[in-house]
């Protein structure tokens, strides 16, 4: 927790889906720890109203709505959906440190331009 919040320089709510949290508990034993940190009282459980959605489009369709979220992941794929969403900053791992993309480029091409 210490880490993400040197890297950001603020203070955050880590919060999670029900929909990611399922797909951690599906993943079994190989992911206990994942499931025990976000079962920590510091983690927001933010609930879900659909049914049978991937996880990966639940986060999408949420980060689309008026809020402020950063995403974490290193999810590849997850990271090119959400890249396309304008002002959504993606925080990932990278050699045991936390680094964030910046908001307004992702993987080199503006997301939006000043007119």
């Amino acid at each position: 927790m210490q880490s993400v919040m040197d890297c950001l320089y603020a203070k955050y709510i880590p919060c999670i889906t029900d929909c990611v949290m399922a797909e951690i508990e599906k993943l079994g034993q190989k992911y206990r720890v994942a499931l025990r940190i976000t079962k920590e009282p510091r983690f927001e459980q933010l609930p879900c109203t659909h049914k049978g959605t991937y996880a990966d489009d639940c986060l999408v369709q949420r980060v689309t709505q008026p809020k402020c979220y950063i995403v974490a992941t290193v999810d590849q794929d997850l990271k090119r959906r959400i890249c396309k969403i304008p002002g959504v900053p993606i925080m990932y791992i990278s050699n045991h440190r936390y680094n964030t993309e910046r908001i307004s480029f992702c993987y080199g091409r503006p997301k939006f331009s000043i007119l």
